[in-house]
C-alpha cells in the first residue's frame, strides 16, 4: 500500500543524535593523532554494520550546479525526509581553522582529511550520526566519490537508494551556478571548468554516477524534476513502505 504524500517520516519518538564524530575531529589536531581516529573510525564502521536498523539512506549524486541538494531539500519539504550534509562537516573545520569557504579551499581541507582518514570519511561520520537516530528515512547530501558510494553500499546495502541528478549541459549548471552566487563558486566559465576537472580527478565523480539506482533529468525546471521525484516516491522506489 503506498504511503500519503506528506507523511511525516520522523517517528513521534526519535531521540537525540549522538554527538558527532566531527566535533571531535575539530578539537584536536588532525596530524597528530590520524593514525588513532582512522582506528577508532573502523571500529564505528564495524559496529555500525551490526547494529544498523532499517533507516532508508537517500542520496543524490552529480556535478556541480546540477541540483543534487534540490533533490534532497524537496524531499524534505513535501515527505518530511530530513538530510544530512558532508559539506556541513567540512564547512566547520574550516570555519574552526578560521579559513575562508571557498570551493578552493574546501577541497585541501577535504584532501588532508582523505589522506589522514580515508577517502569516504565524512560519510562514516554522518552514518555514526544516523545509526541511532530513531528515523525510518533520511538523506546524505554531499556524495561525491566512488569511495563514499561504496562505504554506504557497505553499511546500509539495500536501503541506500542513490541518485543521480543529470545536466546534459555544462553552461546551464555553470549559469544556475552564477545566479545561486555563493562564495565557493567560480566566477568564470572557465574557472568553473577547470574546477570541474579538479574535482573529477579528486572524486572520480563519472564513476560514482555510474553506481546510481536512477537517474533524475535537470535540464528543465524545477517542477518537472520534482515530478519525477514524486513519481519515484509513488512507485515506492524511494521511502519505506
Amino acid at each position: 500500500m503506498k504511503k500519503k504524500k506528506g507523511h511525516n517520516w520522523i517517528p513521534a519518538n526519535a531521540g537525540m543524535v549522538g554527538r558527532s564524530v566531527i566535533e571531535v575531529l575539530v578539537v584536536f589536531d588532525i596530524g597528530s593523532i590520524g593514525s588513532i581516529l582512522y582506528a577508532i573510525l573502523k571500529i564505528m564502521l564495524n559496529s555500525i554494520r551490526s547494529n544498523i536498523k532499517n533507516i532508508r539512506i537517500i542520496g543524490a549524486v552529480g556535478r556541480n550546479g546540477s541540483g543534487k541538494d534540490e533533490v534532497l531539500k524537496y524531499l524534505k519539504a513535501k515527505y518530511a525526509v530530513p538530510f544530512l550534509a558532508t559539506g556541513d562537516a567540512v564547512r566547520e573545520i574550516a570555519k574552526k581553522d578560521g579559513v575562508e569557504p571557498t570551493r578552493e579551499n574546501l577541497g585541501k581541507i577535504s584532501e588532508k582529511y582523505f589522506r589522514e582518514l580515508g577517502k569516504g570519511c565524512f560519510v562514516k561520520m554522518l552514518a555514526y550520526k544516523l545509526k541511532d537516530s530513531g528515523l525510518k528515512a533520511a538523506g546524505i547530501s554531499g556524495i561525491r566519490s566512488l569511495d563514499d558510494v561504496k562505504i554506504l553500499k557497505d553499511i546500509f546495502g539495500k536501503d541506500f537508494v542513490l541518485i543521480d541528478v543529470n545536466v546534459s549541459d555544462p553552461q546551464v549548471r555553470f549559469k544556475r551556478m552564477t545566479v545561486r552566487n555563493e562564495t565557493r563558486d567560480p566566477h568564470s566559465y572557465e574557472q568553473f571548468l577547470s574546477q570541474e576537472e579538479n574535482e573529477e580527478k579528486l572524486f572520480n565523480i563519472r564513476e560514482a554516477e555510474k553506481l546510481a539506482d536512477y537517474t533524475v533529468n535537470n535540464d528543465s525546471s524545477l517542477a518537472d524534476m520534482h515530478q519525477q521525484i514524486d513519481r519515484l516516491v509513488e512507485e515506492g522506489k524511494l521511502l519505506p513502505v
